[in-house]
């Protein structure tokens, strides 16, 4: 008996996969996941998030680099202050939607 074969979906492009894998790279540690939902609304400066975080200053102003070169966090100069936040809602969006596949429950 001949089969036919199942033919799924196109693959994404590979330059997409690549810059995905990327994010998800820069998603991939705790500390970072933190920062980001620390920023969920708020703008913050620097000694904010390491108080929530629990993190130590230099940590968490490597992170922020991280995730501010990745378009994650944008930083505005306020006197003298930086404060974080998230640079797109959709950042708090992926998120929820990442947390929720790994079995826990969205932040609020």
């Amino acid at each position: 008996m001949k089969t036919t074969p199942v033919r799924g979906n196109e693959p994404m492009a590979a330059g997409q996969a690549s810059a995905l894998a990327e994010f998800l790279r820069t998603l991939g540690d705790a500390t970072r996941l933190r920062i980001l939902t620390a920023l969920d609304g708020v703008c913050v400066p620097v000694t904010a998030i390491v108080e929530a975080t629990g993190e130590r200053q230099p940590t968490v102003s490597h992170h922020l680099r991280i995730l501010r070169d990745r378009g994650l966090v944008v930083g505005e100069r306020r006197g003298g202050y930086v404060y974080y936040c998230l640079a797109t809602e959709g950042i708090r969006d992926a998120l929820d939607v990442l947390q929720g596949l790994a079995g826990g429950e969205p932040a609020e």
